[in-house]
């Protein structure tokens, strides 16, 4: 009795608290239960004030913050989980499936596509414990898989769940076409985060988009919707260039918009389309971003109030001050990264090389902890006019100032094309 008892409640779990779930019946009541939920977690950053070696220290750790696709934000670090239960059939040796818009998952991601680092280093910091999605199905016992994924755009997408046996027979399938919907925030800031670490050449650039997504949202409260964050596998030329395209069509003149990229940096004969001879381009997943292509993201935008902060090497390609694009775009039609209504940071000259840490990039870290008020070795904050609020500018001069005073660390650059100061709150 007592067995029956849980079996039954395992099933009423399985069916009551998830986004998806179904039961079937088959012959001699054979009973199959099966159900998928979405668990979703975000980074939680501290950056400590500088201490005696220069630098300031950065934990993160990653907490769970809720269930289901309505609280899922571009590029939230999402668990997939499908739970099966059998009953009044004999046991199998099983196979766990889950294919996300036609892809299958891989539960370990050795590669980190979309965990933020190898399996054991997300387990150091908050994530869960990668399992095998090969087990032994046991009748009467709720068995469970997760898969690591994010999401690189709203709209409509599709999932598939099942397990196969070693005969090739599925069961408990699942099948679900459902949308991620974006619902209008007001508030009219902007972020689009990119941090990308190739395997095998790796320059924790997670870290960076981690420390930047939670100073943005938790630090300065931007709606989380209103946050694209394209890390590792999301973010592909075509996932960039598709997210930059949406982000135009939410915002115009009087938006907000920080656009802020980590990872490795380059230089390009005629990368892109534009009349300027050498390209710098950031190094994406697949693929490269230009300089051309930010400019005219910022164009579409129609935002007269952008930080853009790059941090990778060759960076001052992306609007420093010893970029020549200005020279090429005066005597042409194209998109400038040097216009009007901007703030552009970058970790590098045109001919330089970014510097990082374990903690992630310099020029990230003394940045977001200038915005985010730190001290310095003298107790000074960014806070340099004493009015209380940390302009995107005046943060700029405060990292840039501590990465120049501590040696090898990088030649960061401020161009100001901002008429006053920009700041990040609404």
């Amino acid at each position: 009795m007592k067995n029956l008892l849980a079996a039954l409640l395992a099933i009423s779990i399985m069916l009551t608290l998830s986004f998806s779930g179904c039961m079937e019946k088959g012959g001699e009541d054979v009973i199959i239960a099966r159900t998928f939920w979405a668990e979703i977690y975000e980074p939680d950053v501290n950056i400590s004030d500088v201490s005696s070696d220069g630098l300031p220290g950065v934990d993160i750790h990653y907490s769970r913050v809720g269930e289901g696709k309505e609280k899922a934000g571009i590029g939230d670090m999402i668990f997939l989980c499908y739970s099966i239960y059998i009953k009044n059939m004999e046991g199998f040796d099983g196979k766990a499936y889950c294919i996300i818009d036609g892809k299958e998952v891989s539960p370990f991601d050795t590669d980190h596509v979309y965990l933020p680092a190898s399996p054991e280093e997300s387990q150091q910091i908050g994530l869960p414990l990668s399992i095998s999605n090969e087990a032994e199905i046991s009748p009467e016992v709720v068995h469970t898989f997760r898969w690591p994924y994010r999401f690189s755009s709203y709209g409509n997408h599709t999932a598939e769940f099942y397990v196969k046996d070693t005969n090739g027979t599925i069961y408990g399938r699942i099948e679900r076409n459902f949308s991620i919907d974006y619902k209008e925030q007001n508030d009219n800031r902007w972020g689009f985060i990119l941090a990308i670490d190739p395997p095998g050449n790796e320059v924790v650039s997670w870290k960076d988009g981690a420390i930047v997504f939670d100073m943005l949202c938790h630090k300065y409260n931007f709606p989380r919707q209103n946050v694209i964050y394209l890390s590792n596998g999301c973010a592909t030329r075509d996932n960039v260039l598709n997210a930059m395209e949406w982000m135009s069509e939410h915002t115009n003149s009087s938006s907000k918009v920080v656009f802020w990229a980590s990872g490795h940096g380059g230089l390009e004969i005629n990368g892109d389309d534009d009349r300027e001879l050498i390209d710098g381009k950031i190094e994406l997943w697949d693929g490269n971003l230009y300089d051309g292509d930010v400019a005219d993201f910022f164009a579409a935008s129609k935002s007269m109030n952008i930080l853009s902060v790059v941090d990778a090497c060759f960076s001052g390609e992306f609007g420093g001050p010893d970029d020549l694009e200005r020279v090429f775009t005066h005597f042409g039609s194209q998109n400038s990264m040097e216009e009007e209504g901007r703030v552009l940071v970058t970790a590098s000259t045109t001919i330089t090389r970014a510097k990082a840490t374990d903690n992630g990039g310099l020029l990230t870290i003394f940045m977001a902890g200038a915005l985010e008020g730190i001290k310095d070795r003298t107790g000074t904050t960014a806070d340099s006019n004493g009015d209380g609020r940390i302009s995107a500018e005046e943060a700029a001069f405060w990292a840039i100032f501590h990465c120049y005073a501590r040696p090898l660390s990088g030649f960061p650059e401020l161009n100001d094309c901002y008429y006053g100061e920009l700041y990040l709150e609404k």
